[in-house]
């Protein structure tokens, strides 16, 4: 059963959880930690009292076959962004995770996410894979960027609810990874609102000198279910060509 998991350091998870509380799950007699747990008709909602880039132990304390973060995201820009991602790392764990290592990114219900997630004033976007925690179980972030501001907005937290519930059903859709572009991962973006491509993994052009073939591998093996398609964004031709020439080996198709 999929688990919401709740972070009492991060304001955003607060809101968001009083709102799935409220609205989508009821108080049960099981507890985990110091917290109750909540019961919906298709989730388990659950309260750490740690940061969720830093919640290492998770499938060992609770096992669930999805997790979902709703969380806060700061950007120095101050864009109103309401955003999903996976998580990994293609370079050192600076925020948690394991270092050169991908978590397992649930395409379909990212997508679903993605496309159920609006709300006026705010851009709607995929963020790159980046930062922990790095699991096997599938997993993937949703959330409210990126000031004080925006973090107080029960609008926001109103929308991301909604847009978890959401989730919890995907529907099929072409699945593909994507490299290149900026961290907001626009020309990925585009494509699943669109056409409705379903991205798991994705790296920024910045990350990409990080990607040899093993790290290619991983990205193509740790999205789930396994991408037939592969999007590549504003690289210089080397790099672009050698990912190519992985790509190919691996099966996925050019967007």
């Amino acid at each position: 059963m999929p688990t919401i998991v709740v972070s009492t350091k991060d304001v955003v998870s607060k809101g968001v959880g009083e709102i799935i509380a409220r609205e989508y799950a009821k108080e049960s007699d099981k507890v985990f930690g110091n917290f109750p747990v909540y019961e919906g008709r298709d989730f388990d909602m659950i309260v750490i009292d740690t940061l969720h880039i830093y919640a290492q132990w998770l499938e060992n304390e609770y096992p669930s076959d999805l997790y979902i973060f709703p969380s806060r995201h700061r950007s120095e820009k101050h864009t109103k962004t309401l955003s999903v991602h996976p998580t990994g790392n293609f370079g050192n764990a600076e925020l948690g995770g394991l270092p050169m290592e991908l978590s397992t990114a649930p395409a379909l219900h990212m997508l679903k996410a993605l496309r159920n997630l609006f709300l006026d004033g705010y851009s709607t976007t995929y963020e790159v894979t980046h930062h922990g925690p790095t699991l096997k179980t599938p997993l993937f972030f949703i959330e409210v960027g990126s000031s004080e501001e925006e973090w107080t907005d029960e609008n926001a937290y109103k929308s991301i609810a909604k847009a978890i519930i959401s989730s919890l059903h995907p529907d099929p859709a072409p699945v593909a990874i994507g490299i290149g572009a900026g961290h907001y991962a626009p020309d990925f973006t585009r494509l699943a609102m669109k056409e409705g491509i379903a991205f798991g993994h994705m790296a920024s052009k910045y990350m990409a000198e990080n990607i040899n073939k093993e790290m290619f591998r991983k990205m193509v093996e740790r999205t789930y279910p396994r991408p037939t398609f592969i999007k590549i964004s504003s690289l210089p031709s080397e790099k672009k060509k050698e990912i190519t020439s992985w790509a190919e080996e691996f099966g996925l198709e050019m967007l």
